[in-house]
């Protein structure tokens, strides 16, 4: 039996959008499935039109068409900015006890999510040189031994990455910024100002 409770999220200015937090057993349990990437979602994100997505895939769709992967109803310029996060939790993997991957940003790192972390570890642990990974609908390769990341079809787009401590100083998880935990209870949108793409 679910829940059932109303709320607004602003999408920005005088952009508002009633949402009806009604939830099964199943969703409550954070078991959303991605129609995009057809696997449970990290970071899941509802849009103006109610479906939920990955963030990182909305981002994807967001930057190739701009609309809905399910309704094709429009998705706000700004949506990004502010994505309305279903769940909070930040990462929970690490790695050999208390590690984790990085990709720098501006100003800082921003921690990869959890199922590309688990991807990008289990090639490292293998000796490989190199992995493919699909980030917001781009191939890109990580390549270990020169630290970057490299995006397929444009190898001009790279980044530096690191394996480090989980506790280090960090933006944040995957384009989503890291929100204090007592700030978190409260909230529904987060801004995402930097791209991660």
């Amino acid at each position: 039996m679910g829940t059932s409770a109303s709320s607004y999220v602003c999408f920005g200015e005088g952009e508002k959008m009633e949402t009806d937090n009604t939830t099964d057993d199943n969703e409550s349990a954070g078991k959303f499935e991605c129609a995009v990437c057809l696997q449970p979602c990290v970071q899941p994100v509802q849009l103006p039109c109610r479906h939920i997505f990955c963030y990182l895939c909305v981002k994807g769709v967001t930057h190739q068409n701009k609309r809905c992967a399910m309704c094709r109803q429009e998705i706000p310029a700004s949506y990004l900015d502010n994505p309305f996060l279903i769940d909070f939790q930040q990462s929970s993997v690490a790695f050999d006890g208390s590690y984790q991957w990085f990709y720098e940003g501006k100003n800082g790192w921003w921690q990869y999510d959890d199922r590309t972390s688990l991807e990008i570890e289990a090639a490292y642990k293998k000796g490989e040189q190199q992995c493919e990974v699909l980030i917001a609908g781009f191939l890109y390769i990580i390549d270990f031994e020169k630290n970057l990341q490299i995006r397929r079809c444009d190898p001009y787009r790279r980044r530096h990455i690191k394996r480090d401590l989980v506790s280090i100083p960090k933006k944040g998880v995957a384009g989503v910024w890291q929100v204090p935990e007592t700030v978190a209870e409260g909230l529904a949108p987060v801004n995402v100002n930097d791209s991660v793409d």
